[in-house]
């Protein structure tokens, strides 16, 4: 009897989904642990392998809608006669030797988190695949060591071909830092600059932001910028545990987290190129949101009328003063390990436990990127020379005429909240107790209230 290959269950909210690209084509002999084929969404990349050797028939159609638990091919044994399709895929995969189990499910296919830092597979949900030939991928070729699921992504969403590029993983694996590693030194090379950032005065790379959506509600949309040396996953704990029904959009600035590593030369290169992510996801109203100096660029969004904004809130937000925290900016840049690290991501906080282990291993994560650090110390030097902040936003938000918050905490040290005197009359602004640079980690709930109340009125 032949052995069924199962499309698996990668999140617990899911109960379908689309095969997005098959690495084997009908009728190839396949061996256990061969990867089969891949899914991607926005929360993970996911490489599915064979559970039996032999040959794979009845290979279900890319990008086509299947349900968790339904087969997606069939593996005969070598010399077993290979018939028709099951009549009733439902019932059959219930009797499979691979049997769906809720979220786990054995062998386990090895889940990469698109949208975090870390590159190390972990374990996640249940096996199976089904269709025919693989979809070219202009990325990425399918000869040489095989990449990781998230290196595939940078490359693709770079439209960056990594063929023959050489791995520092496992048997050559190209990872994560091998691509970011190549994205860098493409960028220091004038003659191979992209025609987009040769149209922007090379200014940057023209590629589109790294994006997630940390929520899929109904009603007017929320984006979310981070600030400096941080990445779009500094949002997640402002949503940890708790009910949000709006859509919630989160990006990565340009040389942070997966976004490209180039530099824009002013505040207005942050913001067309966040405009232009924006644009591509969201037609009619949003709210922006921005912490630190994606506030400035919030407001600098805001002030330049392109996008149908309904609501401004900005925590802890840069470009009140020209004083900043440089040895907090150096700091957080040159430490690497978590030692080292912990005491600078303490001065972020009021509430050291803010800082959790997770937060902690993601940091230094980051720093152990080098192309990334480095694009970082090039950010601080330039908006930040000799702890300056060389951008204002007053003048944007005298400009701004929708509803616009700010919310500060009274004990930052990163930024001085004496500062907060110099806002225009018509911003309203929340000071709060207890509170250093990280308002919306270190009260979440009232974060969310006020948020809630700008899309309830947008």
């Amino acid at each position: 009897m032949p052995t069924h290959v199962i499309y698996p269950k990668v999140s617990l909210e899911t109960s379908a989904g689309k095969i997005s690209r098959w690495l084997v084509a009908e009728g190839e002999t396949v061996r256990a642990g061969q990867i089969l084929f891949e899914i991607e969404n926005d929360k993970a990349a996911v490489e599915v392998e064979a559970v039996a050797d032999g040959v794979i028939r009845h290979l279900a159609a890319e990008d086509s809608d299947v349900d968790v638990g339904a087969p997606v091919a069939l593996i005969y044994a070598m010399g077993e006669v290979q018939g028709q399709p099951i009549a009733n895929p439902k019932t059959e995969a219930a009797a499979s030797a691979i049997a769906v189990t809720g979220a786990v499910a054995a062998p386990s296919p090895h889940v990469l988190m698109a949208d975090q830092a870390t590159s190390a597979p972990v374990k996640a949900a249940v096996s199976a695949p089904m269709t025919r030939a693989v979809m070219a991928d202009p990325a990425v070729g399918l000869r040489g060591p095989r990449p990781t699921p998230l290196a595939r992504r940078i490359a693709r969403d770079q439209n960056l071909s990594i063929d023959g590029l050489s791995g520092t993983g496992p048997h050559g694996r190209v990872q994560k830092k091998d691509v970011l590693a190549h994205l860098a030194s493409l960028a220091q090379s004038p003659e191979r600059t992209s025609p987009a950032a040769a149209q922007r005065g090379a200014q940057t790379s023209g590629e589109p932001l790294h994006h997630v959506w940390l929520r899929r509600g109904s009603g007017t949309p929320l984006v979310l910028l981070h600030g400096f040396s941080a990445d779009l996953n500094n949002w997640r704990g402002l949503f940890a545990g708790a009910r949000f029904d709006a859509p919630v959009l989160a990006l990565d600035l340009p040389c942070h987290g997966q976004s490209p590593l180039d530099l824009p030369t002013d505040i207005d290169g942050f913001a067309s190129l966040v405009e232009e992510t924006i644009a591509s996801q969201i037609e009619g109203p949003l709210v922006l949101a921005g912490h630190s100096f994606g506030g400035a660029v919030a407001s600098r969004i805001a002030a330049r009328g392109t996008l149908d904004l309904r609501g401004l809130c900005l925590f802890a937000p840069a470009g009140l003063g020209p004083e900043i925290n440089a040895a907090f900016t150096d700091g957080i840049l040159r430490a690497s390990e978590p030692d080292s690290l912990k005491p600078w991501l303490h001065e972020l906080v009021q509430d050291k436990s803010v800082i959790s282990d997770a937060f902690l291993r993601g940091v230094v994560e980051q720093r152990r990127n080098q192309p990334l650090t480095a694009a970082m110390r090039a950010f601080a030097d330039h908006f930040f020379p000799l702890g300056t902040q060389v951008h204002s936003i007053l003048a944007d938000l005298e400009r701004v005429t929708l509803p616009t918050r700010v919310v500060f905490g009274r004990h930052d040290r990163i930024l001085p909240f004496a500062r907060t005197a110099d806002l225009p009359g018509h911003v309203a602004l929340h000071a709060l107790n207890a509170c250093g640079h990280m308002p919306h980690l270190e009260h979440p709930a009232l974060s969310r209230r006020l948020l809630s109340e700008m899309l309830r009125v947008a």
